[in-house]
């Protein structure tokens, strides 16, 4: 379990990392989810933690195709 929260607090330092390459709209769109896997990894069983896993690692692909094409366009 600490294992995933730790996973999850790293996408959140991440996306903070990222923040100026994204707009507000989806900043804080993925600050909500991020928020919402915290709340669920606190109450997650065995079962659980793999969904939750899961969700973050959309979360992370999400934001790394983000940072990608904006990378891209700036070339």
């Amino acid at each position: 379990m600490q294992n995933l929260k730790n996973q999850i607090q790293e996408l959140d330092e991440l996306l903070d990392l990222t923040h100026g390459q994204l707009n507000t709209e989806v900043r804080v769109a993925m600050k909500l989810k991020i928020a919402e896997l915290k709340r669920q990894a606190d109450q997650a069983d065995a079962l659980t933690q793999g969904k939750i896993a899961s969700e973050a690692l959309r979360l992370l692909a999400s934001l790394l195709s983000v940072i990608t094409n904006v990378i891209t366009l700036l070339k």
